[in-house]
């Protein structure tokens, strides 16, 4: 599971968010160790995705 907080507020992945999250899967693949979740938390709320 990966989180982190968005000091914006604002709970939506960014770009980098995605491109982050999704070279961390390839790396997380390649060490045997998947990655399930992520999550963004904010004051005004959260998103939060599950990957099989």
């Amino acid at each position: 599971m990966l989180a982190h907080n968005h000091p914006s507020g604002h709970p939506t992945p960014t770009r980098e968010d995605e491109a982050m999250t999704l070279e961390l899967r390839h790396l997380s693949s390649d060490l045997h160790v998947p990655l399930t979740a992520y999550v963004i938390v904010t004051l005004s709320g959260r998103y939060a995705a599950v990957h099989e």
